[in-house]
């Protein structure tokens, strides 16, 4: 009994670290479940950020003491955002009371703190061999668990953005955040299809394929455009990054054997009885008229010039053309700051989250001022740097899920939320420690071979 014990806490130890990490960035969907799907702590944040932080305590590393080596300007400049953001909370924090909640902005902040530290004391060869499934198996569960509830939930009609409600009736008038379950969905996406160049086991295989699957149709469902945005980004890049000409004679020479025809013969099969025996093309249908009109409705919010409210609730997103009200009065209040003279807010900024856009790059800037938004470019442009040459020369698995990790971040800066989350900070911080020149070695061993900074 005991032999069996202490196996399983050795297992257990040496997947300690890729289990913490890949639930905190992969697993709130699940924890929405427990949270609101199945009413145990309904519409409670302190049962989410609960969650959220064990699973980063949990990967905590068992020597303190030895940090690695991290990308040295990309964690200069989170500590430089930290620093700032705390020393404006503290006195230059104008909505405080009625919209800055000073005690919830300090845990932001200090749990920010303490993945930084958390990331500098992980090695990667402690996460390269396990991080990527425990990803597919978290963001799998969660994708399935939404799934469950839209399926058993009676308002949900199909064309709905997908998300777990927030409220006490369950209705669609209460739903919930649809980006959530999409970023959790896109990171189980790029986790499986790059576990795919090197799983060689056939039904790890099918599982993998499995849950790709399954949360692309997430992602679809939740209609979070710039998941949508991101995930095609993804699969182009992937595409011309591993077109090779020996890789498309064997992915032809697969095709056009007898293994692809049986396949395609029985997808055709199962297709063709799905849509004559149930109303799925009907749905399909009416689900991609649904998303055509909206990505029309955002396209129109950028350029529409209509006066009459009521024309412009018809022809526009209203998501999108708020957003897009907002950052026009951020770059008016910048050229009345300009015209005045007020060089303290135009290098200092108007504050801690005193303007929401929903667009953390240009809140940054209105926020924080030149300085702040110089410090938040300065970190993408170096992290984007290595992004690229980790698309087209990748490390190992790991490294290349991050690449492609980032890219949902990146996008989000641009078109979702605001800047103080430390859930965004916590992912660059995240893609920043990794973000170095290693020393290559052979795609096919990296599961085995320790890599060296």
């Amino acid at each position: 009994m005991f032999i069996y014990l202490d196996w399983l806490f050795i297992k257990f130890n040496r997947c300690r670290q890729s289990i913490g990490l890949s639930f905190f960035f992969g697993g709130l969907p699940i924890v929405y479940f427990f949270r609101d799907g199945l009413k145990l702590a309904q519409g409670s944040s302190a049962f989410t950020a609960a969650i959220a932080i064990l699973s980063l305590l949990m990967a905590f590393p068992t020597n303190p003491k030895k940090l690695y080596q991290t990308n040295l300007v990309g964690y200069l400049m989170c500590i430089f955002y930290v620093t700032i953001a705390l020393t404006y909370l503290a006195g230059y924090a104008p909505n405080r009371g009625w919209f800055t909640n000073t005690p919830v902005e300090v845990a932001n902040q200090l749990v920010f703190v303490t993945a930084m530290f958390i990331f500098a004391g992980i090695s990667i060869n402690s996460l390269k061999q396990h991080f990527l499934y425990f990803m597919v198996l978290f963001c799998t569960l969660g994708g399935l668990s939404l799934l469950y509830y839209i399926a058993r939930n009676p308002a949900y009609v199909i064309g709905m953005r997908a998300a777990i409600s927030f409220g006490d009736e369950g209705g669609m008038a209460s739903m919930g955040n649809p980006h959530i379950y999409a970023k959790s969905a896109y990171f189980g996406v790029i986790s499986g299809v790059i576990l795919l160049r090197t799983e060689r086991r056939g039904l790890w295989r099918l599982g993998l394929i499995g849950s790709v699957l399954i949360l692309l149709l997430v992602v679809a469902l939740c209609q979070a455009m710039a998941m949508v945005l991101v995930t095609g980004i993804f699969f182009f890049f992937y595409f011309i990054s591993n077109i090779k000409a020996h890789v498309i004679y064997k992915a032809l020479k697969w095709i056009f054997g007898w293994q692809g025809l049986l396949l395609f013969f029985c997808l055709a099969y199962v297709s063709l009885s799905i849509i004559n025996s149930t109303k799925f093309n009907d749905y399909f249908i009416h689900t991609f008229d649904l998303i055509t009109d909206r990505l029309g409705k955002i396209i129109t919010s950028f350029f529409s010039g209509a006066e009459n409210p009521k024309v412009k609730a018809l022809i526009e997103d209203s998501s999108a053309s708020t957003r897009v009200t907002n950052i026009t009065n951020v770059f008016n209040a910048f050229e009345k700051n300009v015209e005045n003279g007020n060089w303290l807010q135009i290098f200092f900024g108007h504050g801690y989250q005193d303007y929401y856009v929903d667009s953390p790059f240009i809140e940054t800037f209105h926020d924080l001022g030149i300085m702040g938004f110089s410090i938040f470019a300065v970190l993408h442009i170096v992290i984007m740097r290595w992004v690229v040459k980790e698309v087209f020369n990748p490390t190992c698995n790991f490294t290349l899920m991050l690449a492609y990790f980032f890219l949902a971040t990146f996008i989000q800066n641009f078109t979702f939320g605001m800047p103080y989350d430390y859930g965004r900070w916590c992912a660059m911080a995240f893609v920043a420690r990794f973000a170095l020149n290693y020393k290559k070695t052979p795609i096919t061993q990296t599961q085995i071979n320790p890599i060296q900074n």
